[in-house]
């Protein structure tokens, strides 16, 4: 079974995701953070990036705040297991699954399962089939841009929520929705279908599926 992936960030209208400086930023309104919460609650897995992990310390649970459920299962991409022990993912709230490389040596971290596929990178497709194999139906993918843009290179994703604040952040290296190398031609491009779109507080959500034209 192949899992239904959901992107999901918060942005400012010029598409940036944190300061300059690469500091973490609250874009998400109240509003939204509810959204996301629900969000989080329907599904069975999230993803982020090594980097969110240490840049942003984040616990990646359902917030009884804003929504009711179980938290899903918390999966880091962290191909040289660079998780720090004391990380708020590391704890009993939520079950913990670090992808590594296959070469990586593994530090035992109490409560983290491993999983390990790629060398220079964790090999997505080979996680995804994973999560699919255990009964994961429902995926949500919160980035940073390295996680978000690997997920649209390699075209593994349903649905593409972004919410933008009315805000302007600026900066040529400011981090944004998407890094990486881009698509270096017009025939590359990927094109959505937008399907809904909601104001949301300061700001406005919308949800974009892969258009097949």
């Amino acid at each position: 079974m192949i899992p239904y992936i959901i992107l999901n960030c918060a942005a400012s209208i010029d598409g940036k995701i944190a300061l300059p400086d690469r500091q973490r930023l609250n874009i998400s309104s109240e509003e939204d953070f509810t959204r996301v919460h629900k969000l989080r609650a329907e599904c069975d897995a999230i993803i982020i990036g090594i980097n969110t992990v240490i840049e942003d310390n984040p616990k990646l649970t359902v917030n009884p705040k804003y929504s009711k459920g179980k938290s899903p299962l918390r999966v880091v991409l962290d191909t040289n297991y660079r998780t720090p022990e004391h990380s708020k993912i590391v704890n009993e709230n939520s079950q913990t699954l670090i992808a590594i490389g296959e070469e990586t040596p593994d530090r035992n971290i109490k409560g983290i399962e491993i999983f390990r596929g790629g060398k220079d990178k964790i090999n997505l497709k080979k996680l995804i089939r994973d999560l699919g194999n255990r009964g994961i139906e429902k995926i949500m993918v919160e980035g940073g841009e390295t996680v978000i843009w690997s997920f649209i290179e390699e075209n593994l994703f349903d649905e593409f929520n972004v919410y933008i604040r009315s805000i302007v952040i600026g900066g040529k290296d400011t981090p944004t929705i998407a890094g990486g190398d881009g698509f270096l031609g017009h025939e590359q491009i990927l094109h959505l279908k937008l399907e809904h779109v909601e104001k949301l507080g300061a700001g406005v959500w919308l949800r974009y599926i892969k258009s097949k034209n």
